[in-house]
């Protein structure tokens, strides 16, 4: 069963996941497939107006005391979803909060199509 805050954020409500996040809801909630709320955010698509709002739920979710290198059931991180969202501010800002090297994924002898199927289930 997924929590609000991952409600919010999977349908882009982002003031209402802020509202919710300074709410004290709870951040280091995972679903079925571990994925959290931190994860989820870094992994928002990216429009010219959202950039901001972005930054600032993923701000927030830091400052809130987010477990940052969580990682799903396959071993992904924070970090490689945004990576895999290509938004440079995103790493930037992980990097910023000590988020430096999470991207050891769990086997190395993965091939190509395989990593690129690894975020079709987000």
């Amino acid at each position: 069963m997924e929590n609000s805050l991952m409600v919010a954020l999977s349908t882009g409500k982002l003031k209402l996941a802020k509202m919710l996040i300074e709410g004290g809801q709870a951040i280091d909630f995972c679903n079925s497939s571990g994925v959290t709320p931190l994860m989820l955010a870094c992994n928002l698509s990216v429009i010219e107006g959202n950039i901001q709002k972005k930054l600032l739920i993923i701000k927030c979710i830091i400052e809130n005391k987010a477990n940052m290198t969580a990682e799903d059931n396959i071993g992904r991180t924070a970090l490689m979803y945004a990576l895999h969202s290509g938004c440079k501010q995103t790493i930037q800002l992980l990097k910023t909060h000590g988020l430096v090297d999470s991207t050891s994924i769990r086997s190395k002898a993965r091939t190509k199509s395989r990593d690129n199927s690894l975020f079709t289930s987000i």
